[in-house]
Order: structure tokens, then sequence, then C-alpha cells
């Protein structure tokens, strides 16, 4: 689905330690940089006393003082505020990673070794087939981080604070202003969860607003790697539910008001409604890519099923005889 505290290693209580002990010393500087600046601003004023009126006016010296003492906590504070703040966005201040690598559009953290190269060949898979079936492309000043914890233990203590809606899913797609980030742990269907999360990467990159059933039904299409759609067993549920009548409601689907409303069976048919417009001709395909291209265009292009009824009728009535007739391969 679309929407970093330190971690179990042997130096995290160290690291944390670090961490204070700096912020400390930046305010202490910050203060007594601001303090100097005001002591030397009221040495001339009690010299201008001395000399103009032959004595200092302590009372009015004291008051300022006290105020400007102030001041400059206060300036020593909103600094280390801002640096604390600096420490906790960027995962790597404050964690060691045993993989640091940039590939392409994205920047690998990871808290194990995993293989840089099986990761990067999984997303440039994601955003080819992006890019050939919708013309989706990402900016060139892309940038996605990929933060991939060892256990989930160690994955939901670092978001729980940050993202708490992350701590009952196995991966996030997370967008603050223009930070890209995917957070995901070590199991069997990592990199599954990977495919997932950045296909909404790439939507959200290349696109100014994503329709929800788009964004989620192109999620859980790619994040199955091709060769192995034909066997999916959604696919096989999918074709005998149209078998017995029923096939996905589009304008269902477009009636859901935030992804939180989002139930298991609106995942599976945001991803038939992408299966079929993807793969029953060139003609929906087109259709999806020309729909995309006016969003991208900013042309408020309005709701797909409105939209594509004024270009093809027929394409709502087609979905569910593509799903009847397919040939399930069990090998």
């Amino acid at each position: 689905m679309c929407c970093g505290d330190r971690l179990g290693r042997s130096r995290a209580g160290t690291d944390c330690f670090m961490g204070l002990y700096v912020l400390r010393m930046i305010h202490r500087w910050t203060a007594m940089f601001a303090l100097n600046a005001h002591l030397t601003r009221q040495t001339r004023l009690w010299c201008g006393n001395v000399f103009c009126h032959g004595l200092e006016r302590p009372g009015a010296t004291r008051k300022m003082s006290t105020q400007r003492f102030s001041c400059a906590e206060l300036l020593g504070w909103i600094v280390s505020c801002c640096c604390c703040w600096l420490l906790l966005a960027s995962p790597t201040v404050a964690q060691q990673w045993e993989v640091h690598e940039t590939l392409g559009h994205v920047e690998l953290f990871s808290e194990f070794r995993l293989l840089p190269n099986v990761v990067a060949a999984q997303l440039a898979s994601v955003e080819e087939e992006l890019s050939r079936n919708l013309n989706l492309v990402q900016p060139d000043n892309a940038g996605i981080q990929v933060i991939v914890f060892k256990s989930a233990a160690s994955y939901r203590a670092y978001l729980s604070s940050r993202i708490p809606e992350a701590r009952h899913r196995r991966a996030i797609f997370y967008r603050s202003g223009d930070q890209y980030q995917i957070y995901a742990y070590r199991h069997e269907q990592l990199l599954t969860d990977l495919r997932h999360e950045y296909t909404h990467a790439i939507l959200h990159r290349a696109l100014p607003f994503v329709p929800l059933w788009i964004d989620e039904g192109l999620a859980e299409y790619l994040e199955v790697q091709p060769e192995r759609r034909a066997r999916s067993s959604r696919l096989m549920a999918m074709k005998w539910k149209c078998r017995a009548g029923w096939k996905p409601s589009l304008r269902n689907l477009e009636s859901i008001p935030s992804a939180a409303r989002m139930t298991g069976d609106h995942y599976r048919d945001s991803w038939a409604w992408t299966h079929y417009l993807l793969n029953e001709s060139d003609q929906t395909r087109t259709l999806f890519r020309e729909y995309l291209a006016a969003v991208s265009a900013g042309a408020a292009p309005g709701a797909f099923s409105e939209w594509v009824a004024l270009r093809d009728s027929e394409v709502e009535k087609r979905v569910g005889s593509y799903f009847r007739r397919f040939r399930i391969s069990l090998r």
C-alpha cells in the first residue's frame, strides 16, 4: 500500500549517546555564540553610559541581559531541534548499514547483506514494463530510497513512531514532500514487496495524482514477476468467478474514498481491471495509456469509466468474457 528508533545492533546504545552528545554540544556552542554577541553589545552600552553620563544604569542592563540570554538559549534550542530532525530524517546518519549503494534512481540501504544486483534487476523490470506499456517514465531528478531491515522487529522499531501505519504491514511506500521512501524487511516475499512498493513510487513520481484503483491495481499486477503470472492463483479464481456470471465493477472501485477503506475484494478487482486493460487487446492498452497521459498533462480527465465510455462503450462489458476464456497453466 502506498502511504526510521535505532535498531538492535551492538552499537545502538553508543550511537544514541553520541547523537545526544553532539546535539548538546551544538546547543552549547550556539548559545555561547549568541551570548558572546550580546556581551559585546552590552560592553558598548556600558561604555556609552560611563562616558556620556558618568555612571551605569545597572537595573536596565540586568533586565536587557536576562532578555538577551533567553534569546540565546532559544536560538540554541532551535538549532538543536533542526539538527535532531536531520538526524531522524536521514537513514544514513543514525543507522549502521551493511549495504549502501546507488542503483540508478534508487539509493539502497540494507541491514543485512542482500545482493544489490538482484534488487536492481527486479526494480528495473517494473520500471521497464511501466515505460513500455504505459509510457510512464521517471523524471531525470527522481530519487527513491529503498530501506530494508533484517527482521520484522527491527522494521517495526524503526517506524513505530515515524509511520505508525507501517507497523501492521510487511512493506510501505512513504512520501514526504520530495522525499520518496520504501521500507521493507527480510522474508520470503521481500522481492514481491519491493516490486509492489516501487510501482507506487514510480506512479507518484510520474503523475500529479493517481486514481486509487489504478495505484493499487498496477502495484498488485506488477508485484508478480512476468514469468509467474500465468500460474497465478488469483487469475484462476477470477476465471471461475467470471464463469459463474460475476465481473469486477469499475464504478465500485472508483467510489472508494480512501486507501483505508479498501478491502481484499477491492484489491482483487483493481488487479483484475489492470490485468484486463493491459492484456485484452492493443486497444484497451492504448486507452489505458492515453488516460494516464491525460492525467500526466494535468487535463483532469475525470473517472476512467466515464472517460472510456465515450471512446469505447464495450470496454466495461468485455471484462467478464476476458477472464472466462483463460486457460490456466498448472506447470
